[in-house]
């Protein structure tokens, strides 16, 4: 069941220096029960485009220009109003962010913050919601949940308040999670379990997940689809599998030889990306990825390339390209 499915969306900055397109054409979909992994380096449009779904693009001075982001196939959120976002937001559609010590509000309790949640979509009275929240807590493996409602942020660790963001964002039981880097403050044991964490919750409950990363280990662990971002333009989007292992979009595959691999005793050397994502004020007809593209023809540098569907093993993938990988490899 196809929970959302953002179609054609663009999402512009309007600025004294000019109009930044952030988001540009970006079309995907998020499952029931299944892990979406939105990939890109910093500054690719990941976090505006997870903002955009949520109504929470600061205007000014940005705001959506053009596209559609549905509900279950049928309430458009780009025209829903404040009211509905606000019903939406926090009770069906959840997110945690990066950093949860300036997510959270330093002067209120944990508790505090847990049971305004419940107060507020739920209707629970004091008594009842402050039980749910203890719940809550225990449910994202917080030991001692009671005593933990009366701290403050910061008395607890860095994976300990990312915990209590996972837990405010559950608390209402929604239907999609949106996750934007948040374990890329944490040390690799912490993030380990968070990451276990969410996807044990992810099949508990069904949840749809749209988890937004620049972290390929972290993709190949927590993701089923995997959408490649760049300048604002998904350019591959299919199977972790093809997209990890073979990607057919030469940013994809850049993205994949710098992973490092420990495959003996000395480190390799990892691949150089020559040259710098574009500048957002100075948008190309063609490809954005061209200048820094080692497969470029002629048409890359005048022409938008557009989406080509393929059948990969019977999967769905799509690729935005004029020179497609598995073409050059005779695949």
């Amino acid at each position: 069941m196809t929970l959302l499915a953002v179609n054609g969306l663009e999402t512009t900055f309007f600025t004294r220096e000019g109009e930044v397109r952030a988001v540009d054409g970006a079309s995907f979909t998020v499952e029931r029960g299944q892990v979406l992994c939105l990939v890109g380096e910093s500054g690719s449009g990941k976090s505006v485009a997870a903002l955009s779904i949520l109504g929470l693009v600061p205007n000014p001075p940005g705001r959506i220009t053009k596209g559609s982001i549905l509900w279950h196939g049928e309430e458009d959120l780009v025209r829903a109003s404040e009211r509905r976002l606000r019903e939406l937001r926090g009770n069906r559609i959840a997110m945690v962010f990066q950093d949860p010590m300036s997510s959270l509000n330093p002067y209120l309790s944990v508790g505090t913050q847990l049971i305004e949640v419940l107060e507020l979509h739920r209707g629970m009275g004091r008594r009842e919601a402050e039980k749910h929240a203890i719940r809550a807590l225990g449910e994202v493996a917080i030991p001692a949940p009671e005593s933990r409602l009366r701290q403050h942020p910061h008395e607890l660790s860095g994976g300990m308040r990312q915990r209590v963001m996972i837990a405010i964002a559950l608390a209402c039981e929604p239907e999609l999670l949106i996750a934007d880097e948040p374990t890329t403050a944490l040390d690799v044991t912490v993030q380990a379990q968070i990451l276990d964490l969410l996807d044990d919750l992810r099949q508990q409950r069904g949840l749809g997940v749209l988890f937004i990363t620049h972290d390929l280990g972290v993709v190949s662990r927590m993701a089923e689809r995997v959408a490649v971002m760049y300048a604002g333009r998904i350019v591959e989007e299919g199977h972790v599998d093809e997209v990890l292992v073979r990607p057919r979009h030469p940013y994809a595959e850049a993205l994949r030889r710098s992973t490092l691999r420990l495959t003996g005793e000395r480190l390799p050397k990892l691949p150089e990306l020559a040259g710098l994502p574009p500048s957002p004020f100075a948008r190309s007809a063609g490809c954005a990825f061209e200048p820094r593209c080692a497969l470029r023809v002629e048409a890359c540098r005048s022409v938008a390339p557009e989406e080509r569907g393929l059948t990969l093993f019977g999967r769905s993938h799509r690729v935005r390209c004029h020179v497609v990988l598995a073409e050059k490899e005779g695949g």
